[in-house]
């Protein structure tokens, strides 16, 4: 039986014509590829292979293509190898063994990804009975061929095929693709089709000019910190070694005035005072910066929000939830079960997660307004250095810890794994993105030049955020100027913006689909594209949030509602949320799904609608009425967390990925499997934010806050 994995070998009209890809690493290459499986033909795919067999005396045909003299190093291991089979040699059934098998149980639930065993191909086979490992001639390699049978005469309608085979490691990619021409008869196939594991990391065998580069400044950073925990230390010892003393002299109280006992203390202090630079270092503690993260004590007062650490950690909880769910099942064995689970009402908490977007949103527009007013008061006037600092800040403070990033993920995640599904030549980086576009980051136009290129595909909404952030002054500097009713006219005609690109682009382009809805994919653009990275489809929950803190300003926070209007107003709140969460719910059911008038509106007011709901909690909560939600989301479990929420947005998707491709197999959806997952992609997501917040966020916050005097 272990011949069957030549099955795959006759099939000579497979044609292989795209570039090697695994796991789609963008939400819209991710919904393409689920509608790919949801209207392919599973049932032909099974029909037509299974006509396929092969026999033992077969291998002999195969050994008489490499008989010839003019044969590479590589050829001639395959011809060993197949020799050894014919002699039942265990070393040479190991090797086939692990090659991917042909009529695996699920195709009928989209099992597509044959991948073999990785980890049996490369590693000698162990003999528990005398606790020796087997010898073989050479070692050996796992490759991946990407199979696109679209095209196939014979099969129609079915997703791709990714096979795994176990070849010598003396095979380079062009001759494995050489091999594959001489056993499987046809001359389609190409080095972009495979994925091999001695694929040196970033397509060579030392490391880039790029990844010393990261490194060298992630060295520095950590060098920095380094330096600052030790001063940190030493001065905390110190400290500490005078409170000892204090405290042994204790019993002489009635010889010592209280000031006597403190001066000591606070010589030493003096003395490090008159260091600025010692001090200046020691801000870059690593155990300062821990104390910080997981200090939960908060202020109380008028310009404390603790609701928003709550509202922000949960909003991150949804974002990855939904990215957990999405890209987890590009490397699934059983993706059509998906497509059951679509089916149950309860689905859609986890589809429509793209609302926890919408959310902040609504909180930066929110909070961009408050700040500014209170900017504004504490000044007592606008003036031009508060408009400039206004974007410098904002720039300075988001900016390094994302470019960082990016590096990170360009030049050092082709190193953080390997498997069946490890871009290890690419990482997890467009390479246009590493050669052309990397500028789109730094200008924070991703969203709108070459979106299909841009670089850390999350970033999209940093984008979008910080061009609002640009024109946000043309409603917020009308307001503190008294001009009042102008900064709501513009927020509102921004609004109403956001709403009427929606819609009028899905009126111009009827072939637009829901990046939600698992529909045919239809020629022309995309729907993430067109509308849903857009600033001018985006913008109308950031500036419901200005409306928001606006309303708050001008009524205060000691404002108290009717009962019987407040109830009003919470009902229609709720009632916006789950309109907005579950009014699709019929497409997933019906055929062919909701009417496109239907769709139209939906896609329009959805966004709109759920940022008021959002609003209104934002403005029941500033002004004391939220009840027992806001206890919840002002509890001090969410304060480290909130803190580290930036970070963590930055670094989730990554975590994402390298847990999907580092697998060896592909994943079998479960329930609880599911949710293990979910657990899991939060915890290492806030676990590695930690290091980003201390090595990246923390080090550029502490210049800047120098810089600026702030």
């Amino acid at each position: 039986m272990s011949f069957l994995v030549f099955l795959l070998l006759s099939i000579s009209s497979v044609v292989c014509h795209r570039e090697y890809q695994t796991v789609p690493l963008r939400h819209d290459a991710a919904i393409n590829y689920l509608i790919q499986h949801q209207h392919s033909n599973f049932t032909s795919l099974l029909d037509d292979i299974s006509t396929y067999t092969i026999a033992l005396n077969e291998i002999s045909s195969y050994i008489s293509l490499f008989s010839n003299n003019e044969v590479t190093q590589c050829e001639q291991d395959f011809e060993i190898i197949l020799q050894a089979i014919l002699k039942r040699d265990t070393w040479a059934l190991k090797v086939f063994d692990a090659w991917g098998k042909p009529l695996p149980s699920g195709i009928l639930k989209g099992n597509t990804y044959w991948v073999g065993s990785y980890d049996e191909c490369l590693q000698p086979m162990y003999l528990p009975t005398n606790k020796s490992f087997i010898s073989q001639p050479f070692d050996t390699q796992h490759c991946t061929l990407h199979l696109d049978l679209s095209t196939s005469q014979q099969i129609t309608g079915v997703a791709s095929l990714v096979l795994g085979i176990c070849v010598p490691s003396s095979c380079h990619r062009q001759d494995v693709v050489s091999l594959m021409h001489t056993l499987l008869n046809i001359s389609n196939i190409k080095e972009d089709d495979l994925l091999c594991s001695n694929d040196p990391a970033n397509g060579q065998s030392n490391l880039t000019t790029g990844a010393i580069a990261t490194i060298i400044i992630l060295s520095l950073l950590a060098l920095l910190v380094l330096v600052g925990t030790i001063i940190d230390i030493v001065f905390m010892s110190k400290i500490d070694s005078v409170n000892d003393i204090n405290a042994q002299l204790s019993g002489y109280n009635h010889l010592i005035d209280s000031e006597s006992r403190m001066s000591s203390r606070d010589s030493y202090r003096t003395r490090m005072k008159s260091k600025p630079y010692v001090i200046f270092l020691a801000e870059f503690s690593a155990l300062k910066t821990l104390r910080q993260i997981f200090t939960i004590k908060q202020k109380n007062n008028n310009e404390s929000y603790q609701f928003l650490n709550g509202i922000r950690v949960l909003s991150l909880f949804w974002v990855i939830i939904g990215h957990s769910f999405l890209f987890g099942i590009l490397f699934t064995s059983n993706i059509l079960d998906i497509f059951t689970w679509s089916r149950n009402i309860s689905m859609q908490l986890i589809l429509n997660a793209t609302f926890s977007v919408d959310t902040f949103f609504v909180l930066s527009g929110f909070l961009t307004t408050i700040l500014f007013v209170r900017h504004v008061e504490k000044q007592g006037k606008l003036s031009i250095r508060l408009i400039i600092l206004y974007y410098v800040h904002r720039y300075i403070r988001l900016t390094p810890t994302f470019l960082l990033v990016i590096l990170i993920s360009i030049n050092l995640t082709p190193y953080f794994g390997n498997g069946p599904a490890y871009p290890t030549q690419v990482g997890f980086e467009a390479p246009q993105c590493r050669s052309e576009y990397w500028w789109t980051s730094i200008l924070y136009v991703g969203n709108i030049v070459k979106p299909d290129y841009m670089c850390l595909p999350i970033s999209w909404y940093l984008h979008n955020d910080m061009q609002f952030h640009w024109i946000a002054p043309l409603s917020l500097i009308p307001f503190v100027i008294g001009r009042k009713a102008i900064g709501f006219i513009v927020s509102i005609l921004f609004t109403l913006i956001g709403i009427g690109s929606i819609a009028g682009l899905l009126i111009y382009y009827p072939s637009l689909q829901a990046s939600n809805s698992l529909t045919p994919p239809q020629t022309g653009p995309s729907f993430f594209n067109t509308i849903y990275i857009t600033p001018w489809c985006r913008i109308s929950a950031y500036f419901i949030g200005v409306l928001t803190g606006f309303f708050v300003i001008n009524i205060g926070r000691s404002y108290r509602m009717k009962k019987s209007l407040l109830i009003i107003c919470n009902i229609t709140a709720i009632l916006f949320a789950l309109i907005c969460l579950f009014a699709i719910y019929p497409d997933e059911i019906l055929v062919p799904g909701i009417d496109k008038t239907s769709f139209i509106i939906y896609q329009s007011l959805s966004r709109t609608l759920w940022s008021m709901a959002i609003g209104w909690l934002l403005f029941l909560c500033m002004t004391n009425q939220g009840g027992i939600v806001n206890k919840i989301l002002s509890w001090s479990f969410w304060v480290p967390l909130a803190r580290l929420n930036y970070s963590t947005y930055l670094i989730h998707l990554t975590v994402i990925y390298m847990s999907i491709t580092n697998q060896r197999i592909p994943f079998y959806y479960q329930p609880h499997l599911v949710v293990n997952n979910f657990v899991s992609h939060i915890f290492f997501s806030y676990t590695t934010a930690i290091l980003i917040f201390i090595f990246i966020e923390t080090p550029f916050f502490i210049i800047e806050k120098t810089l600026f005097k702030r």
